[in-house]
């Protein structure tokens, strides 16, 4: 199982539905030294009312715990820069007091949606299906709600696998070959169980599916299933305080590339990059054997020219 599966259980007082979501996928592949990487997953939900939902659930193939989830609104609600990057639009943010909801508004104060901040009460973690169920409880309104929320655990590492090039010893000593490979509720990889638990409950369309993937520009994508539509340079000023501790270096320029599906029942992203990876021991590695290989060939030469010539001399 390799996919991610959303949907929610109805709240049965409440005879509304709600058919579709919108989703913002942020995949953060963070240089923190010579050949390592920190990687995480902001995930940003959109409904266009949550009063008759109980319980937003997302499935990931993938076992952690709560403290490896958190509400990042915190992050960025109070500097509406930050707000208007990450939704690229001008937006402007209004606080209620004492309330975890903030209200959006466009630059002519009309209202938009809310964005709510969740603490550790409005969600909870479930082992299921040889993966995690994160169980969210969101505010009662028929207003249209964001929520956002970071997933940093073993599951990011899960959606990567390495793969050898052809000339695998010569290129692997100085560059690899990255497979990064993304799914959102694709049926066929989903436990049959957990097919069951979702068709009990409510399932939702896709209304609009974001995915953007944040590494430095010394990565190369080299090949894509889809093309993105558009890739941009991320200010360091601005977007440190949102990443937080794993700030971005002043050294790495990173950069966004943005894939987009609208009307979609699930989708799915797989890329294809490139990086360097030496260091001095492959490098080391790599000129010894380079060496010894020079050595022997001169040597075997020198042997077989030897054995010409006292044949020819016969």
């Amino acid at each position: 199982m390799k996919s991610i599966a959303i949907w929610y259980n109805k709240n049965n007082n409440n005879p509304n539905k709600v058919e579709q979501v919108e989703l913002h996928f942020n995949l953060w592949k963070v240089p923190i030294s010579k050949n390592h990487f920190k990687r995480f997953i902001d995930i940003g939900i959109k409904l266009d009312r949550t009063d008759c939902i109980e319980k937003l659930n997302i499935y990931f193939p993938a076992k952690f715990d709560k403290e490896n989830v958190a509400d990042i609104v915190r992050n960025f609600i109070n500097d509406n820069d930050l707000v208007c990057a990450i939704f690229n639009e001008n937006y402007k943010t209004i606080s209620q007091p004492n309330s975890k909801i903030f209200k959006i508004q466009n630059q002519d104060d009309e209202y938009l949606f809310d964005i709510y901040q969740l603490d550790e009460t409005d969600y909870a973690i479930q082992h299921k299906y040889n993966g995690t169920i994160i169980n969210i409880t969101p505010p009662h309104t028929n207003n249209k709600l964001y929520l956002r929320i970071r997933i940093d655990s073993v599951y990011c590492d899960s959606l990567i696998s390495i793969q050898k090039p052809s000339n695998s010893f010569i290129q692997s000593a100085f560059s690899k070959i990255e497979l990064t490979d993304f799914r959102v509720n694709e049926v066929r990889d989903l436990d049959n169980s957990l097919l069951e638990e979702i068709s009990r409950e409510c399932q939702l369309k896709i209304s609009k599916g974001h995915f953007f993937y944040m590494i430095s520009s010394n990565e190369e994508i080299i090949n894509h299933h889809v093309p993105f539509i558009s890739c941009r340079n991320l200010e360091k000023n601005k977007w440190n305080k949102y990443v937080g501790d794993n700030s971005l270096s002043d050294n790495e320029t990173i950069l966004a590339y943005h894939w987009k599906v609208k009307d979609v029942s699930d989708f799915d992203i797989l890329i294809k990059s490139k990086f360097e990876s030496n260091n001095w021991l492959t490098i080391g590695v790599y000129l010894l054997v380079l060496f010894l290989l020079t050595v022997f060939f001169n040597l075997t030469s020198s042997y077989l020219f030897d054995l010409l010539k006292q044949t020819i001399k016969r």
